[in-house]
């Protein structure tokens, strides 16, 4: 089990769950799986630890009062947070060509027959160029930039941010369900103000540029895993 599973609870659970007897925090997970949270989600809803809940969700599933829930397509983009499927490597792209081929030999022309020259190429007039000591009358002015938005001195990397936090437990699992927790205290408008609609687990390379995201984040990791970020997570100026 990954953590990204979705569970939904089946027939069978529905005809025997007035004969069903579990402690209450374990009602609390079965209830958890709606067909719709993963199951790292139905474990923070039942505000339990992960370790507990695989064996747990391993007896539900063995007992088959639960099952995993198939998803469609778009579900699947739409919880990574893609917004094409050419972003999945479904679909491979032409390739670039980066020179024109060369054009095939022509026919040999038949006998007898008269073969006009080819054309030379025209030659394009080129000015030449004028002395180094030429002044330039009027001189273009620069325009002025246009004011940026302060960001931090240094872009923050995602995927670091997220190595590091599952880097400090032993087990992946528990590692991925510290990443959401963590991120659940991130205030959501930070995050998509920075375009930043979902957290991957590997692989992810947004960079974090704003100083207030950054802090959250750093914030975050402080308050959930008691622990500061170390300078790796930072991308090398």
């Amino acid at each position: 089990m990954t953590g990204t599973e979705i569970y939904k609870r089946t027939p069978t659970y529905e005809r025997q769950a007035r004969d069903i007897r579990l402690h209450a925090p374990h009602w609390k997970l079965l209830l958890a799986f709606d067909g719709l949270r993963t199951l790292a989600e139905a474990v923070l809803s039942a505000e339990t630890t992960f370790a507990e809940a695989l064996p747990l969700t391993k007896k539900f599933l063995d007992e088959e009062w639960i099952e995993e829930q198939p998803i469609t397509l778009d579900q699947y983009l739409k919880r990574q947070g893609l917004k094409d499927i050419a972003a999945t490597g479904a679909m491979v792209p032409p390739a670039t060509v980066l020179h024109e081929p060369a054009p095939a030999p022509a026919s040999p022309a038949p006998s007898g027959a008269v073969v006009a020259p080819a054309p030379s190429p025209a030659i394009a007039h080129v000015p030449p160029p004028l002395p180094a000591t030429t002044a330039v009358a009027n001189p273009p002015v620069a325009a002025t930039p246009a004011p940026v938005a302060k960001t931090g001195a240094r872009a923050m990397k995602l995927s670091a941010v997220v190595d590091f936090i599952t880097s400090l437990v032993g087990n992946i699992g528990v590692g991925q369900l510290l990443v959401y927790r963590v991120f659940l205290r991130v205030p959501p408008e930070l995050l998509l103000a920075e375009d930043i609609a979902s957290v991957h687990l590997a692989g992810d390379t947004s960079l974090i540029q704003g100083e207030k995201l950054q802090k959250a984040i750093a914030d975050a990791v402080e308050a959930v895993a008691k622990r500061a970020l170390p300078e790796s997570v930072f991308a090398s100026a």
